[in-house]
């Protein structure tokens, strides 16, 4: 039994008043807390002028550089696939690209161009669609928008 600041002790009742209290306090933090953070998530995530922007940021990208090193989030099919260029620049690239793509490969994107290339040092060059997800949510959106 614990005491108050007065040295009485509270009662097992007191205290499950004050557990209550404080519980019913949180969820009405929490709540609303967490209504928000996803009602603008989802408003981000539908928003055309959002999509619009990522598209162009993406397509307004522009690097080049060798591969120093590669790097992988986890050992499944979806897990996140990374390239590090000399040029100090982080790329995530799909899992076919990953496996063929050694270190010392060159890689560059021009800006305005919606293509990565890789050219390997086996003398093949992989192209790969760069902004194709930005510009396929976007699109999707526009059209779902449309109709």
């Amino acid at each position: 039994m614990q005491k108050s600041k007065y040295n009485k002790p509270y009662s097992e009742e007191e205290l499950e008043i004050q557990m209550s209290t404080v519980k019913r306090n949180i969820w009405l933090v929490f709540i609303p807390v967490f209504l928000l953070i996803f009602a603008l998530g989802y408003y981000q995530s539908n928003s055309l002028d959002h999509l619009k922007n990522e598209y162009m940021e993406a397509l307004d990208r522009e690097f080049s550089g060798k591969v120093i090193s590669k790097r992988q989030e986890g050992d499944y099919t979806r897990a996140g696939r990374f390239i590090f260029l000399d040029s100090n620049y982080e790329d995530q690239v799909e899992n076919d690209t990953y496996d063929r793509i050694k270190i010392g490969d060159t890689v560059f994107k021009k800006k305005n161009s919606d293509h990565s290339y890789y050219i390997l040092q086996s003398g093949d060059t992989i192209i790969e669609y760069y902004t194709y997800y930005f510009r396929k949510r976007y699109e999707d959106l526009k059209n779902e928008k449309k109709n």
